[in-house]
């Protein structure tokens, strides 16, 4: 197949752009999400590109970069996240997948981002990335905590006994609560926008050698307040009126995803706020899930929280240009301090 790569205009294209991601990526009503995503970014507008038949014009897929705002250490860096990939069922080879792939390199190689990174979920969407001799930076894996077994005792056994059910959960409730002792932070739901406490909390939480996702005031308003797609709910941890930590996450059919957890005093922050997350979801969630990099400083938590690995949900691999401080500086093997916030575009 005779294909090219083009940049997309996201104002005069944006219908075209809409039509390929509706038709590959369906679960998304990518036409609700378009301005927020892609204009109202307060790090700034995506970049979008077209691979297409050199013969015909005809558009046969898409990728894009979403600017992101980066700690990279103690700095904050200008960087990217692909998103958006999309090839139609006819072109799914890797010739269309590597020109998108590539593409994607271009703010970096332009000196616009420090460097770009992607997600891909599964083994089949690192083969792009093997063949240009990309390795991943970390993986990041899922983890659950089961809240009640109605839905497990259900699939399995057909029905949840109406006797025996109760008691199950009654018996992982207290399972769960083991060994967990009430903190000294005041965990209550935080219904507001975000404000400048939160922009001081993120410049307080910095590593020498870490990259994480910025959390500003603005950044959060954005991902939290104005999305068009998910209502998302806050708990925040204080003391004496000083937030100390908080976090975001997401109810769903009976599921709970944390979106973000975050704050200083960790690993005792982190457990207070899931401690009483579960507490008050007990009676009407089954499961609560997160992400976690290998790096995260939240995994003492969450397991001491007894969640449990259940299975990788991605891999990152970030591009820098090549010879560049920032290139040298990923190969020296920082720690990617990544969450659902950081992998979710």
């Amino acid at each position: 197949m005779n294909t090219s790569v083009r940049p997309v205009n996201l104002k005069s294209e944006r219908e075209e752009l809409l039509a390929i991601l509706q038709v590959n990526l369906p679960l998304l009503p990518h036409a609700r999400r378009f301005q927020w995503l892609y204009h109202a970014n307060p790090d700034g507008p995506a970049w979008s590109w077209f691979v297409y038949e050199k013969a015909g014009g005809s558009v046969v897929g898409v990728s894009s970069v979403f600017p992101r705002s980066m700690w990279v250490g103690s700095r904050i860096e200008r960087c990217g996240q692909v998103g958006d990939f999309a090839i139609s069922a006819t072109h799914r080879s890797l010739g269309p997948a590597l020109l998108l792939q590539r593409a994607t390199f271009e703010p970096v190689d332009q000196g616009i981002l420090s460097f770009c990174y992607d997600c891909p979920p599964h083994a089949a969407g690192m083969a792009t990335f093997r063949r240009l001799g990309v390795q991943p930076n970390c993986a990041v894996d899922r983890y659950a905590l089961p809240l009640r077994l109605d839905r497990h005792m259900k699939k399995h056994l057909g029905l949840a006994p109406p006797f025996l059910t109760p008691l199950v959960n009654s018996l992982l409730r207290a399972w769960r609560q083991r060994g967990m002792r009430p903190g000294d932070l005041e965990i209550a739901e935080h219904a507001g926008p975000f404000d400048d406490e939160f922009s001081r909390l993120d410049a307080a939480v910095t590593g020498a050698d870490v990259i994480r996702g910025r959390r500003s005031a603005a950044h959060l308003n954005w991902r939290y307040r104005e999305d068009p797609l998910q209502e998302y709910r806050v708990l925040t941890g204080r003391r004496k009126g000083e937030l100390i930590a908080f976090l975001v996450f997401c109810v769903k059919n009976e599921d709970i995803r944390i979106v973000d957890l975050f704050g200083r005093e960790l690993p005792a922050s982190a457990v207070a706020l899931l401690d009483v997350l579960a507490r008050r979801y007990e009676v009407s969630c089954q499961n609560v899930e997160v992400y976690l990099s290998e790096g995260s400083d939240l995994l003492t938590a969450v397991l001491k929280a007894h969640f449990r690995r259940r299975s990788v949900a991605a891999q990152v691999v970030a591009y820098a240009k090549p010879g560049s401080e920032m290139s040298m500086f990923l190969e020296s093997r920082p720690r990617w301090a990544f969450s659902t916030a950081e992998v979710q575009a």
